[in-house]
């Protein structure tokens, strides 16, 4: 009997020994997640010097194996700009997402090392840090969502901020309208892209080799410093004669930009129609488009406000405003005011038959042949740019986007940016494409 209960002890206690290792094993198993869900909203780290969340790239924090050490360092993330896609709450208590980077899906964090952070916010702080000031906008989708965002001030020395109605010279973002005009009237019979220059100034030398696809092309064999005229010249006849004065022709075909050719092809147009410059302007580009906020220089409403523009040095803003006996001189090259949000409409009507149908916008742009044609910038990938700045002042400006429109980027600045504006629009771009606005 005796032996009998020491086998029964035994036998129960080499059964206790068996199930002990799935007790251990369900005592340690993993998280589990309790719930799950799809989102889109966009957000940065934030405390990760003193947080360093984990971050995991296959699943949330001790979900399976693959989770059970972090992948990466919150601390390398700290300001990050991320979009979050999923929500999951787990077992424990604790929330996790996932994000992704630029479009590039990362992994899983715990919430708490998240901030929500709208893509304006984002938007502000790259320009901010690269010391611009002036007026921005973001958008895909067309113009569904759009980041408009205004930096500084119009005036720093009242502490007038920039906003939506602030005017700002676009420089040689101008010149495209001057080759839609153009190419309007080609449209028409008017005129054709391969008369020569002869046929309407004569006196230009060469201008019997010219034609005016070179002009819209920078490939016309014309060349002309940016000089600022001795005095303020108050017509169009007088721009155009500083122009013809100072102008050089050197018999080239290979691609040099000057804003003689631009003006050149401003003076046609109105020799053609019989209208000044600034007409045609009113009449097939601001009118058709119902733009509120694009004047000529020496137009401008009395109430509006205009952008002084500004450089910054040593901590400061120091003003650095265009001179207008320069302004003067720019007759179709870069001599309007204008919002973002306006040159947005100019860029949908050179497609759109607001101004030019989108067989028209081709032949202005020369069918993608060159990387220069009619106005813009045109590169593979489907991406367009044009840069503007005026000489000897702080204004800078920038669309940078694709070619029917559906995203990108357009920069307006009173102050000129210690970071390349050109580089600052590509950020940007790359901000507008894999970001909404939330």
């Amino acid at each position: 009997m005796i032996v009998k209960k020491i086998l029964l002890i035994l036998g129960t206690a080499l059964g206790l020994v068996l199930v002990v290792p799935a007790t251990l094993a369900h005592a340690s198993s993993y998280l589990k997640i309790t719930s799950q869900k799809s989102t889109s909203y966009n957000a940065r780290f934030v405390s990760q010097s003193s947080r360093n969340d984990g971050i995991y790239y296959y699943a949330p924090y001790y979900t399976q194996r693959s989770a059970k050490t972090r992948d990466a360092s919150g601390k390398n993330w700290q300001h990050r700009f991320v979009k979050v896609t999923k929500v999951a709450k787990l077992s424990n208590g604790t929330t996790y997402v996932k994000f992704a980077w630029y479009g590039k899906t990362i992994g899983w964090v715990n919430q708490k090392a998240l901030q929500k952070y709208s893509r304006s916010q984002n938007a502000a702080a790259l320009l901010n840090n690269a010391h611009f000031q002036g007026r921005a906008m973001l958008f895909n989708h067309y113009a569904t969502g759009a980041s408009r965002v205004s930096v500084g001030d119009a005036d720093v020395s009242s502490k007038l901020a920039n906003t939506a109605n602030t005017l700002f010279p676009i420089a040689s973002l101008q010149k495209v309208l001057t080759g839609a005009i153009i190419e309007q009237l080609a449209a028409s019979g008017k005129l054709s892209l391969t008369d020569k220059l002869s046929k309407y100034y004569p006196s230009v030398a060469g201008s019997g080799n010219i034609t005016l696809r070179q002009l819209l092309n920078h490939r016309s064999g014309i060349d002309m410093d940016e000089t600022t005229p001795d005095t303020l010249l108050t017509s169009q006849a007088s721009e155009l004669n500083y122009t013809l004065d100072q102008l050089k022709s050197t018999g080239s075909q290979s691609f040099n930009y000057t804003n003689a050719n631009y003006t050149l092809l401003a003076a046609i147009a109105s020799k053609v129609t019989g209208q000044s410059y600034d007409t045609l302007v009113q009449n097939r580009i601001i009118k058709p488009l119902n733009l509120q906020h694009t004047y000529a220089w020496d137009d401008l409403p009395s109430d509006s406000v205009v952008a002084s523009g500004y450089t910054y040095s040593n901590g400061n803003s120091v003003t650095n405003n265009v001179s207008q006996k320069l302004m003067s001189s720019l007759l179709g090259a870069g001599n309007y005011y204008s919002t973002p949000e306006d040159y947005y409409k100019i860029q949908k009507g050179l497609r759109n038959g607001k101004i030019l149908t989108k067989n028209q916008y081709y032949d202005l742009a020369d069918n993608y042949k060159l990387n220069y044609a009619g106005g813009l910038y045109h590169y593979s990938g489907g991406i367009k740019r044009v840069r503007g700045a005026l000489s000897g002042s702080g204004y800078e400006t920038l669309y940078y986007g694709s070619e029917g429109n559906k995203k990108g980027v357009i920069l307006f600045a009173n102050q000129k940016p210690t970071k390349s504006i050109d580089k600052l629009g590509k950020t940007l771009y790359d901000l507008a494409r894999y970001y909404n606005e939330n």
